[in-house]
């Protein structure tokens, strides 16, 4: 009997344990009148080269994307739609063009501010510099910068045809349509404390993971 106790007891303590420690997924969505949005979030290099097939080196997050369109006029879908954002230090940013992470040629993006010098490439840091401001939607704050191609880089092109190969098109939908997106994202950072942005054609959603 008491050996019976002493189990549920270990039990219970090992179910309220696990009930305390909330795991947050990697998907979230949002949606409106004219459409929803699906988003799923891989943030450890690993998993990124994994799903894409192809390692786009450290300092990248892959954002999987899809686009449902619910009216019958078409819903205009571009990679510039769509911000990502870490509630936890503001940083923000929008997404790489393929060309600009594996193409000839690397973005040298700096900031005016007094900032560091960074250079976009296939291993890289980026701060929260590439959406042109950092901070939550109520609490902007603002990062002036400036840019230039660095041709001294020769490219990959493997990795270019991977990543035009699988981002989110360009595109005017009337179907769903879905793709990757490649943010930089500097630093550490806990899923819970991201969300994306949608600020496109078809109005204003925020996707966050938890918050």
């Amino acid at each position: 009997m008491r050996f019976l106790v002493s189990s549920l007891i270990v039990l219970v303590s090992a179910a309220a344990a696990f009930a305390a420690k909330k795991v947050v997924s990697p998907n979230t969505s949002a949606g409106n009148e004219q459409v929803d949005i699906i988003a799923t979030l891989s943030m450890s290099e690993a998993e990124v080269a994994q799903k894409l097939g192809a390692d786009p080196g450290k300092g990248i997050v892959l954002l999987k994307v899809r686009v449902v369109p619910k009216t019958d006029k078409p819903v205009d879908v571009s990679p510039d739609d769509f911000i990502l954002l870490a509630h936890d230090d503001g940083e923000r940013s929008r997404p790489f063009e393929p060309a600009e992470l594996a193409g000839s040629g690397a973005l040298v993006v700096s900031n005016t501010n007094g900032g560091k010098v960074r250079k976009t490439g296939t291993s890289f840091g980026l701060g929260g510099m590439m959406g042109g401001a950092g901070g939550s939607p109520g609490n902007p704050k603002v990062v002036a910068l400036s840019s230039k191609m660095d041709e001294k880089q020769k490219g990959n092109a493997t990795l270019l045809g991977v990543l035009k190969s699988k981002q989110l098109p360009e595109t005017q939908a009337t179907e769903p349509v879905e793709g990757y997106l490649y943010f930089p994202l500097d630093g550490k950072h806990k899923l819970k404390n991201m969300a994306v942005l949608y600020r496109g054609p078809a109005g204003k959603l925020d996707l966050e993971f938890e918050h």
